[in-house]
């Protein structure tokens, strides 16, 4: 016969174990995508999709190189559009981010033609231009300059990460006034060395994901000191090009597909733990809907849902969940 307390210890080692399995299953979801997500005016297309990003309304922003509605924004439930602005403002739309306060930060940066503002732009929720750091037009490697800026990470207290990339290979870090107070990477393929460092992102410890796209591989730092802390190469990723942890603690990665293709012909969303290991991948390489053609950037909404932008493809898709 069972003794009660052998029966009492079997049924919480039952109940935590379906615990652990249903949050192991719920980690590794498989996603599929929202058909007719976003709905655009009318008439509208849209340029390269570069970047995108998700406020505290769950409104999903978006950053693209058309002429018109350069920055635009979406509800989360509907995919209609409630708001927009920058035209002509931009060169090469590239990054972007939202802060605390629901601030737009973008970074204006290009991979081609040389030409870019070299600046990171921070805009208030409707629209106004609050702050710009870096000088307009003008390249350069210091305190108050950026060569073609890739990406921007915004930490709880303001402070401000930014991936100063196709030129001068290096991370940027900046106070919530945009002064200058560190920085740290050079060109190369050793710990805390950059080919190119194309996406940025920052989790609720302060540190530091690096997508460091021509190494194929993600790097980790400290983002009080820049200190290098783990060095990532998933076996099944080709190379990353954007990331954001999302308020579930897991890293999504934007993977673009391999260096000797072009378009790549690979592409996919890598979802992974904060120590490095891959919990899930989705979507696949192709111009039909839920397909990728050439990704550049990826944000996660407060309930789950996935967003990517894909430059070739022209467009911004969401992804949520199989429940």
């Amino acid at each position: 016969m069972i003794s009660k307390q052998v029966l009492v210890l079997t049924l919480i080692l039952l109940f935590f174990t379906g615990f652990t399995n249903s949050q192991a299953q719920n980690s590794s979801a498989s996603y599929k995508v929202v058909h007719g997500w976003p709905k655009l005016p009318e008439g509208f297309i849209l340029g390269a999709a570069s970047a995108v990003a998700v406020d505290s309304h769950n409104h999903v922003w978006l950053f693209h190189r058309g002429k018109t509605r350069s920055i635009m924004a979406f509800e989360a439930e509907t995919g209609k559009m409630v708001a927009s602005f920058g035209d002509g403002m931009f060169i090469i739309a590239h990054g972007m981010a939202v802060d605390a306060e629901d601030n737009i930060w973008v970074t204006d940066g290009t991979s081609g033609t040389g030409a870019s503002r070299h600046q990171v732009l921070k805009f208030s929720h409707d629209g106004k231009l609050l702050m710009t750091v870096g000088a307009e037009g003008v390249p350069g490697m210091d305190g108050t300059h950026f060569n073609q800026p890739t990406d921007i990470a915004i930490a709880a207290n303001g402070d401000f990460f930014v991936s100063d990339g196709y030129v001068n290979r290096r991370v940027a870090k900046f106070n919530k006034d945009g002064q200058f107070l560190m920085d740290w990477g050079r060109e190369g393929d050793g710990d805390g060395e950059f080919a190119l460092p194309h996406g940025i992102a920052l989790d609720s410890r302060g540190r530091i994901y690096v997508a460091d796209r021509s190494n194929l591989r993600i790097q980790v730092f400290d983002g009080s000191n820049g200190a290098h802390l783990a060095t990532w190469t998933p076996e099944m990723m080709a190379r990353p090009w954007g990331m954001e942890v999302g308020a579930d603690g897991y890293l999504y990665v934007m993977d673009g597909g391999h260096l000797n293709s072009d378009p790549p012909d690979q592409a996919r969303i890598i979802k992974m733990d904060l120590e490095g290991h891959v919990v899930t991948t989705f979507s696949s390489f192709g111009q039909q809907d839920g397909q990728i053609y050439w990704g550049h950037d990826v944000a996660i909404g407060p309930d789950g849902a996935v967003y990517a932008v894909d430059v070739r493809g022209q467009r911004l898709q969401k992804f949520v969940p199989i429940r």
